[in-house]
């Protein structure tokens, strides 16, 4: 790394490839957000906490839209990209070209998008950095054997195109290091977080106002007091493994009848889920609440009792990060990074990945017994105030830029 620890952070140029909005692209937001906003009363520094100004390279799919436009009321000009014309690889290469650092951020590690602007931004000459929210085993991955012996010699790529690889977990270090063959000086670690103003336990009658209006948007009538809410927030897609919780819903119901199982998210799975939930003569118990504004789903967290992560792979997910911040014992797979923030018994329960059994067997055990559910609350939020607040996880990020951005003077090493 080039070591320039007092250079200024000044433009950014993120590149988000996602065709969607989960963790990753929240994460990228909050960065952003962190980088631009305002570290003084005076407008006329122009910096934000880093010192800097960002621009946002992504898609231009509309399922994008909410989330590009709340990027683009920060102030930060937004540049959607499809790269399936000429003019589009053109009007990339210009603006990584004019940026001080570029920040590609990888939600999935085979990609034509993500790939590009890496190769782009070396064409142009500028510093890289790559953070890795989703470390797969590309064999694992299903296509053609010749795709996927191109997709990994591809992604070992990044090795030499970027100055530094982020990795938001152990798992995810490792794999990079070990299976991938990332040179340990330039691969850092940094986990997640989670906003811990936003994510707090709710108690008392606001605790009971959220639930009762729960129940009377999505049950459509009034839950007595005794029962015991679970909520899970999650894309419908292949990876959360959300078969594996309507198959454990179906266990726990017959043996906990006062679970109530709350999924908020939405994807190209909803309506398998919906059937399967019916077939299972579960839409009683299994309600489905749909995309969700944070600020809700904030609430939702802080007045549940359960927190359930399904997932089959993982990369370092921040909705359960955000559950614990909220005061949310966890019932969730031993995936991924899961692993670094479920560290022991005290928060929650680990099971292993694709066993519905072991699942609702895991959800019983923290749900049955008050008192030690109560007091793994208690230690979940602890743990994500201790080792997850994101702001950690953003001024170890913006450093990171401030060693990679060539100073002032011009003497730096700023090259890819």
């Amino acid at each position: 790394m080039a070591l320039h620890d007092n250079a200024e952070i000044r433009r950014i140029v993120y590149v988000c490839h996602s065709k969607e909005i989960g963790g990753a692209e929240l994460y990228l937001e909050g960065l952003i957000r962190f980088t631009v906003s305002p570290r003084s009363p005076s407008p006329a520094r122009g910096g934000g906490q880093g010192g800097g100004s960002a621009e946002l390279i992504c898609r231009r799919d509309p399922v994008l839209d909410q989330w590009v436009q709340g990027i683009i009321d920060l102030g930060v000009p937004v540049h959607r990209l499809d790269l399936k014309r000429p003019s589009d690889y053109l009007a990339m290469l210009r603006l990584l070209r004019r940026a001080d650092l570029v920040h590609l951020v990888l939600a999935y590690p085979t990609g034509k998008y993500q790939l590009t602007a890496a190769l782009l931004t070396r064409f142009g000459g500028r510093p890289l950095v790559a953070t890795h929210q989703l470390v797969v085993e590309i064999g694992e991955i299903a296509m053609n054997p010749f795709r996927r012996a191109f997709w990994r010699f591809a992604f070992r790529l990044y090795r030499r195109l970027a100055r530094v690889n982020i990795a938001s977990s152990k798992a995810g270090w490792q794999s990079l290091v070990r299976r991938y063959g990332f040179p340990e000086s330039s691969t850092e670690l940094i986990h997640n977080g989670a906003n811990l103003e936003r994510f707090a336990p709710i108690t008392g009658d606001e605790r009971r106002a959220i639930r009762l209006a729960i129940a009377d948007e999505l049950a459509g009538h009034p839950w007595p007091d005794d029962i015991l809410l679970s909520c899970t927030i999650a894309r419908f897609s292949v990876q959360k493994g959300l078969f594996d919780l309507v198959t454990a819903a179906s266990e726990v119901a017959g043996r906990l009848p006062a679970v109530r199982f709350l999924l908020a998210g939405d994807g190209e799975l909803r309506e398998q889920l919906k059937a399967r939930v019916t077939q299972l003569n579960l839409k009683d118990r299994v309600l489905f609440a749909g995309a969700r504004p944070l600020a809700e789903l904030a609430r939702w967290l802080g007045a549940a009792d359960l927190f359930v992560l399904s997932s089959h792979y993982e990369g370092m997910p921040l909705s359960l990060i955000e559950a614990m911040a909220a005061g949310c014992p966890v019932v969730a797979t031993a995936v991924g990074g899961v692993t670094d923030v479920v560290a022991d018994d005290s928060v929650g329960r680990l099971v292993p990945p694709k066993k519905p059994e072991a699942l609702a067997q895991a959800i019983i055990d923290v749900l049955s017994d008050g008192d030690r559910r109560r007091a793994m609350a208690t230690a979940a939020r602890a743990r994500a105030v201790s080792a997850f607040d994101v702001n950690t996880c953003y001024q170890k990020t913006t450093a990171i830029y401030r060693m990679l951005i060539p100073s002032p003077s011009g003497g730096g090493q700023g090259g890819g």
